[in-house]
């Protein structure tokens, strides 16, 4: 015992003698962070704990009631905003510093890793009242929900507006992926907005066109002249070309609230690699662990496999009972259902929403031990987890890059739950490299899509960027205003369709119907707009009638999902199972229905529109057909309200109970004051209670 308390005494002395020295501060950081993983609270050195955790800026980590001295009690207090004292929530040193430039006026782009808690400094400058409107751009619709949960506690000071049909009040903070900001005409009053993941306003995909529609929303909040606020891990710097301003506002840091160890197992043959996972989460089957799949294939079928690596949950238990209830609501054979019945949940980035929120919610909570997942994870969704392993040597088709490797490497470990995460990696970790962010609508670079610079105005342009666009702005065949309204599709393609029908008058009449369509006339329009207005990455692996062949099964099974299945098992290959047609189903209507269909229709009506208003024809209006798509054939409101988390099986069930509305948030405020009805929780099973609680808990 003496000479453990002697260990210990020599390492609280060399931590502090790293703290002392400000190029080994993030060594003694680490250390420290490791001895509290090893320790615990309960030492009898806890005052020089609570010491050397202010030293080295840790502040979370003093423990209550310490007896620090007058200037650490200072500091901790200091690192408290009175925002949310309340809630026991204290900065660490480097979280202060943002905040408190934040607080200043001070414009500031952060670059720093998962662990560093930049939402939490969000929701300082939520809770400070400070701005009337503000705005968050987050990359996905997972993160809408998941942001709207988390700042729920401040509804009572501001709307939480996650979409355009919902009414605003003169307090808002409006939680918008890109598409959604862009279809605001303007938010008045704007005095700070927010970009999650703003590195990706520059990745290297030059035709992605959801990074043409955040260029053209960092634009347009630019413009308002508001103070902002852009978060991401792992960028090095900003491009030259974007200008010193914006150079200047990057703040990078490596300041970490937990420990990372990354264990190398990419000598373990492909063979022998699946044995080999097996061991490893049977060998930690006490904790949890995240499993990283290239695809959502692979994700699921691994899933199923590692069922035997786990112990098995009790029949009775909630991971049971929800495995039984999703097997009813939407197919038995769909493999995420059987690996979840044996203790392994999985993510991915086809699940419904609201199934990918269950699925986290049992993890997070410990009723499964194992996630298997894709690199839709990666993006902002909390996780607690103590080991990640990297299985497949790439992710969405792409050999790993250190840049996917730094931000997989993030979910390791979680403050205060896991002070120390285990990284086991079976691709080859990659080679350290920097990460520069272009912003292609500012630097006008090569990055910067046609579709992009037309979006700007010909006096704002460079010599090299009227060159590329020189076309589109000199011809007047088509209105810059409809190019402009048809953001993201390609304006070579829509300038194409316009001289077609102009020279086809017959074709431009065609296409100008409204109301609601016969089946012929809306696939001829549909048909004309895949051929007109696709890019070839669009159309890979598929063909029109393919889609529209899935269109019609949704249309004539839309409120049976089983139906659905059997109609697009029909078409499998001989390789593939029942569960590949869930997974198609999926598929289709995250990728179809939700965006593709809807964004070349509207397309298709904007340019018949400008033309016809040219040639004296009817204008089209396509707007049932497109309700009734982005709803997916189903009662007003259901989709929408699968976002807030509310499974389509369950959202059907309370329609049919009574539950109503024209949107999913009238439908939510509806449901909000009939859920604990004694005639409605009376048609409710456990499962479905667990849900809805959970939903309406996290309703603003």
């Amino acid at each position: 015992m003496e000479a453990e308390m002697v260990d210990t005494f020599l390492e609280l002395k060399e931590i502090a003698r790293l703290a002392s020295h400000s190029n080994l501060r993030d060594a003694g950081r680490d250390r420290l962070i490791r001895f509290l993983d090893s320790h615990g609270q309960d030492i009898p050195e806890r005052q020089i704990v609570d010491t050397l955790c202010a030293a080295l800026g840790l502040f979370p980590y003093m423990s209550e009631g310490t007896s620090e001295s007058d200037a650490e009690a200072l500091a901790l207090e200091f690192h408290t905003p009175d925002e949310l004292a309340e809630e026991g929530f204290t900065f660490h040193s480097e979280q202060q510093a943002v905040y408190s430039r934040l607080m200043d006026g001070e414009s500031i782009i952060l670059s720093a890793p998962t662990s560093f808690g930049k939402s939490a400094i969000l929701d300082a400058l939520v809770a400070s009242n400070r701005w009337s409107r503000i705005v968050l751009i987050v990359p996905t619709v997972a993160l809408i929900d998941e942001t709207r949960r988390r700042l729920a506690r401040f509804k009572n000071d501001y709307s939480i507006v996650t979409g355009a049909s919902q009414p605003t009040g003169e307090r808002a903070v409006y939680v918008l992926t890109q598409e959604r900001f862009l279809e605001f005409d303007r938010i008045d009053g704007l005095g700070l907005f927010v970009i999650d993941e703003f590195y990706k306003l520059g990745t290297n995909e030059a035709m992605d066109q959801r990074r043409s529609l955040l260029n053209l929303a960092w634009k347009r909040l630019r413009a308002t002249g508001a103070q902002y606020y852009l978060i991401g891990p792992n960028v090095d710097s900003i491009s030259a070309a974007v200008g010193t301003d914006l150079q200047a506002k990057l703040i990078k840091t490596e300041f970490r609230t937990v420990a990372v160890d990354v264990i190398d197992r990419s000598d373990v043959e492909d063979s022998a690699r699946e044995a080999d996972l097996f061991s490893l989460i049977s060998a930690n089957s006490a904790e949890s662990t995240l499993v990283f799949s290239a695809s959502p294939e692979k994700a699921e079928k691994l899933a199923v496999g590692l069922r035997e690596a786990v112990p098995p949950p009790n029949s009775s238990s909630l991971a049971s009972e929800v495995a039984r209830w999703l097997g009813s609501n939407y197919d038995p054979a769909w493999n995420a259902i059987g690996a979840l019945a044996e203790g392994v949940a999985t993510h991915t980035g086809l699940m419904p929403r609201s199934v990918q929120r269950i699925m986290v919610r049992l993890f997070n909570d410990g009723d499964v031990p194992v996630m298997v997942c894709t690199s839709t994870l990666i993006e902002g969704v909390n996780t607690a987890a103590k080991n990640v392993v990297i299985y497949d040597h790439k992710i969405d088709g792409q050999l790993l890059d250190f840049f996917t490797f730094s931000n997989i490497r993030g979910r390791a470990g979680r403050m205060f739950r896991h002070f120390v995460g285990r990284v086991y990696t079976y691709a080859p970790a990659p080679k350290s490299t920097t990460t520069e962010v272009d912003i292609p609508i500012e630097s006008q670079s090569t990055q910067a899509s046609a579709a992009t610079l037309a979006q700007l105005d010909w006096e704002d342009l460079d010599d090299d960027a009227r060159e590329r666009v020189r076309g589109i702005f000199g011809q007047d065949v088509l209105s810059l205003g409809t190019i402009r309204a048809n953001r993201g599709l390609d304006p070579e393609l829509q300038i194409n369709l316009a001289k077609r029908l102009i020279d086809k008058a017959p074709e431009a009449r065609r296409l100008g119907w409204q109301g609601v369509p016969a089946s012929n006339v809306l696939k001829s329009t549909l048909e004309t707009a895949w051929d007109e207005l696709l890019v070839p990455r669009q159309r890979r692996g598929v063909n029109f009638q393919m889609v529209w062949g899935q269109l019609q099964n949704h249309r004539v099974n839309g409120e049976a999902f089983s139906a659905m299945v059997d109609q697009q098992e029909r078409y499998l290959r001989p390789d593939r199972d029942r569960s590949d047609a869930v997974l198609d189903v999926f598929r289709f209507q995250r990728r179809w229905m939700e965006h593709t269909i809807p964004s070349f229709l509207r397309g298709v009506q904007a340019i018949q529109g400008d033309v016809a208003k040219r040639s004296g024809l009817p204008p089209a209006n396509y707007e049932f057909a497109l309700r009734e798509i982005e709803s997916l054939y189903l009662p007003p409101g259901i989709a929408e309200l699968e976002e807030f988390g509310v499974p389509m099986p369950l959202g059907l069930k309370l329609y049919r109970l009574g539950v109503r509305g024209s949107t999913g948030s009238e439908m939510m405020h509806s449901l909000e004051q009939r859920l604990h009805a004694p005639d409605l929780t009376a048609q409710l099973g456990i499962v479905e209670r667990w849900i809805l609680d959970d939903v309406v808990s996290g309703w603003a």
